[in-house]
C-alpha cells in the first residue's frame, strides 16, 4: 500500500507492479511524458515514509533523477520504476484523480 500525499489516495501495487501504473489503473492521474518507461523523469515522487519498503534504486533511474528537478533530493524516486514490499508514504502534488482532471479540461 502506498499513500499519496497531499491527495490522500490509498494505492494499492500488485506484486512486482510499479507505483504509477498501480495509481492509472486505480483511476489516479499521473504526471508523465514517456508514458512510464522511465525515460521522462516527470513522474518522480518523494518518499516521505517507508523508505526501506522500496525496491533498490536502479542504475538508470538514478541517472534520470540526477538530470531533473529532483537532483538533490536523496528521497526521490521515479514513480514508473517504485516498487514497494510494505507500506510507504510518497508526496506529489500534480496528482489527481483522473475523473476530476478530465471533467475540468485536462488531459487524462
Amino acid at each position: 500500500m502506498v499513500r499519496v500525499l497531499p491527495i490522500g489516495a490509498d494505492v494499492d501495487l500488485g506484486p512486482a507492479e510499479a507505483l504509477m501504473a498501480a495509481a492509472r489503473r486505480q483511476g489516479l492521474w499521473w504526471p508523465t511524458v514517456c508514458d512510464g518507461h522511465g525515460e521522462c523523469g516527470t513522474c518522480w515522487v518523494v518518499v516521505e515514509a517507508g523508505g526501506e519498503h522500496c525496491s533498490p534504486l536502479s542504475p538508470a533511474e538514478r541517472e534520470r533523477l540526477d538530470g531533473g528537478i529532483k537532483a538533490k533530493d536523496s528521497r526521490a524516486r521515479l514513480a514508473c520504476q517504485l516498487r514497494v514490499s510494505g507500506p510507504v508514504t510518497v508526496s506529489r502534488r500534480s496528482v489527481r484523480w483522473a475523473e476530476l482532471t478530465t471533467t475540468q479540461g485536462g488531459a487524462p
